[in-house]
């Protein structure tokens, strides 16, 4: 009996450990890709999130190549919040380079994956001496 009590124990705390990590800012910053293969094209999913809390994420695909530049911070552990900054060229809305949602959730499967809506989105591993 007391095994049993001492093995539950232990799993529950193992449990409540893992669930409770936290993901620094610092951890998640990086480049994230995923390379979506459709019938008719293809489309790249590119997010880049810098330590100083900027970001750039860029969607190309035959239809154009719409890139959302901000900042960006962590929400509840769980999700990574993505507010783009307003452009100054009025023209660039016109563009197929212009992203007309200008908040965006992500939610953060692991320090290496990254759900942007249905698409998850790996880590890419960084150059030799290339810091973001």
């Amino acid at each position: 009996m007391k095994r049993a009590v001492i093995y539950i124990a232990i799993v529950l705390g193992l449990f409540v450990t893992c669930k409770a990590q936290k993901i620094e800012q610092r951890i998640i910053s990086g480049t994230f890709y995923k390379l979506v293969k459709g019938k008719d094209f293809n489309t790249a999913y590119t997010l880049e999130l810098h330590v100083d809390s900027t970001f750039k994420l860029l969607i190309n695909s035959a239809g154009g190549g719409p890139i959302c530049e901000g900042k960006w911070e962590m929400v509840d552990n769980e999700f990574v919040m993505l507010q783009c900054s307003e452009d100054a060229n009025p023209y660039k809305m016109l563009s197929n380079g212009y992203l007309g949602q200008k908040k965006h959730k992500l939610q953060v499967i692991n320090k290496n994956k990254i759900k942007y809506k249905d698409v998850v989105l790996k880590r890419k591993k960084p150059l030799v001496g290339h810091r973001l």
